[in-house]
């Protein structure tokens, strides 16, 4: 009996023993998660799980989190990087052992077993009135588990979760709620998938915003853009602040160009809109909490204007209609523009590398005159800019001028160069009447109201003038050459004479001189370090109008004083004017090394 009860507890001492044995804990290690952009830098704030899935974990300020209590064995580690990338490497915990494993962030590349999470809305920024109805949604993916089966949740800082509805069957997911609490909210979305894979994405909303505006479409107007919007509707109203992009709209680069205290002023004209082929305007309204809120962004095709992917070479007015004309050397094209209603009304195509070209009645119609080097003197209708003749010089023309009585005078490149630069032709035949001159390519100008020429010369140094004086049948009465050769500014390029006859003013220091057989030099116009472009008058020349190229402006100078005494800013830098009335019509450029080139109607004070 005693053998047999000893024979049953060694039985059953047996059993407990092997019974324990299978209840043995199981071996478990911590892991080490370093975390990197590009191989070295640390990066924070990125999400880490494991597969087989185990636990999760957030990279702290170092790049790192500790991942305590893992199984021991192998795991797949990722690494994601809320809309940089994602990265995995491999690692083997060891029983009661610390182990490190880094992984490195590849930008645009996102690999893992978690959901992915792409916010929609609300956009960035996410600014509201408290009260105001919030639209949330996103799209959610996961490799394993169908959408429907994804836990999801929408959770704020300061309410708590807000939704958690599923995605439908196309990964979409969205709420609507106008119960959030006044203030600033951080909003988390919770992806988990049925692995208990988790991903976040986060979202900062105020309800602090003021209430909305609209901004309506702007209007433009004669060269203006009026702008309208609707009208602030809280009572914590601070100010409306309007906004302008700088250049063609890029969605940044914005600038504050009025700041408006009135409530019920909702309405702004922007008199000085750049010159570009497309900018942009937003009102920011502020309440009395100092929080401020955007309106919606509006984009103005040419704002102040028609613009011209070219930079003119020429610009003529027609004597008596709005009309202006411009040489586009480099696509070899006239163009013949409505300054008034903004338009191109026609164009046609230039032969050769057309020179300093001249418009006028010469008894057969306003006719525009451009010389070309191919050897030709082309005359254009300025009505329809047809070609009506054609007048061989036979050599490189540069300049033509016409003296209303039916000669047509140009500036040629003989060989030699002294045979008669200068020459005089019939419109009328086309014949060669006289010549005259001493340098070769001048550029020529009539001086009103006389049969009589200055020229500044384009082919000499130094820079020379000359004086001619025509009969009425065209022959060359008398030429007469500067007595300075170049000891004072001169320049073909920017070249005017006053109506009145009586001077001359060149170059971009504004030098003045006698429009006259003497060419008497009589000073500068103030200008200090500004430089001049272009020139233009009142009726007798008294007031001298001095375009800018270094400046957005045209400055205002008298004669005979020369004196500077007022300006006029403009939207670009203009580089031909001319005066129509009390307007002034400027082909100006948006900056100063800019191709595109505008028209601007500027009213005179």
């Amino acid at each position: 009996m005693k053998r047999i009860l000893l024979s049953f507890l060694v039985l059953a001492f047996s059993m407990i023993s092997c019974k324990k044995d299978d209840q043995d804990p199981v071996e478990k290690g911590d892991l080490n998660v370093i975390v990197t952009i590009n191989g070295y830098q640390l990066s924070a704030g990125a999400e880490i799980y494991t597969n087989p899935a185990s636990k999760q974990g957030v990279t702290d300020e170092f790049g790192s989190v500790l991942l305590t209590g893992l199984d021991a064995g192998s795991y797949e580690i990722y690494a994601n990087l809320e809309n940089v990338g994602s990265g995995k490497s491999v690692v083997k915990v060891k029983a009661d052992e610390l182990s490190e494993v880094r992984i490195n962030i590849i930008a645009g590349i996102y690999v893992g077993l978690a959901p992915t999470i792409d916010i929609i809305l609300p956009g960035v920024p996410a600014e509201f009135t408290h009260g105001e109805a919030i639209t949330f949604s996103a799209v959610i993916e996961d490799d394993k588990t169908p959408h429907a089966e994804i836990d999801v949740k929408w959770e704020s800082d300061l309410d708590g979760i807000l939704n958690s509805d599923s995605p439908d069957e196309s990964g979409n997911v969205s709420f609507s709620t106008a119960s959030l609490s006044r203030g600033l909210h951080k909003i988390t979305l919770t992806a988990t998938d049925s692995e208990d894979y988790t991903s976040t994405a986060t979202l900062n909303v105020s309800t602090l915003a003021p209430g909305a505006v609209t901004l309506l479409q702007p209007v433009k107007n004669e060269g203006t853009v009026i702008l309208t919007w609707t009208e602030y509707q809280q009572s914590d109203f601070l100010k409306y602040e309007v906004y302008r992009s700088q250049t063609n709209y890029s969605g940044e680069n914005f600038e504050l160009i009025s700041t408006l205290t009135d409530k019920n002023q909702t309405t702004y004209t922007d008199l000085t809109p750049p010159l570009e082929f497309q900018v942009s305007y937003y009102i920011r309204v502020t309440n009395s909490d100092e929080n401020s809120r955007n309106s919606n962004i509006e984009v103005v095709d040419s704002p102040s204007g028609y613009i011209f992917n070219f930079q003119a070479s020429d610009m003529l007015k027609h004597p008596t209609q709005p009309y202006i004309y411009l040489v586009n050397q480099g696509g070899q094209k006239l163009i013949k523009f409505d300054y008034i209603n903004m338009q191109v009304v026609t164009e046609t195509t230039l032969q050769g590398n057309i020179g300093y070209c001249d418009i006028g009645d010469n008894g057969f119609g306003v006719e525009i005159y451009a010389p070309s080097n191919d050897g030709w003197i082309y005359v254009y209708s300025a009505d329809d800019l047809r070609q009506t003749t054609s007048i061989s010089t036979g050599l490189s023309t540069k300049s033509v001028v016409i003296n209303g009585l039916g000669h047509v005078i140009a500036s040629v490149f003989p060989s030699p160069w002294w045979e008669q630069p200068v020459r005089t032709y019939m419109r009328s035949t086309g014949i060669n009447i006289d010549g005259n001159g001493d340098f070769d390519g001048d550029r020529l100008r009539m001086i009103p109201g006389k049969n009589e020429i200055i020229s500044i010369s384009t082919s000499v140094s130094p820079t020379d003038m000359e004086y001619f004086k025509l009969t009425d049948n065209g022959m060359f009465e008398m030429h007469q050459d500067d007595p300075y050769h170049g000891d004072y500014p001169l320049n073909a390029n920017i070249f005017r004479i006053s109506p009145s006859g009586e001077y001359s003013i060149t170059s971009n220091s504004g030098a003045v001189y006698y429009a006259n057989s003497s060419m008497e030099y009589k000073g500068q116009l103030q200008h200090g370090t500004l430089k001049f472009s272009d020139f233009a008058f009142n009726d007798d020349g008294s007031v001298i109008y001095a375009a800018t190229s270094n400046r957005k402006s045209i400055q205002i100078g008298y004669y005979p004083s020369l004196i500077r005494e007022n300006e006029i800013l403009t939207r670009g830098f203009p580089v031909f004017i001319i005066r129509d009335g009390n307007k002034i019509i400027s082909l100006s450029k948006s900056n100063e090394n800019a191709v595109n080139t505008g028209i601007e109607i500027i009213n005179l004070p």
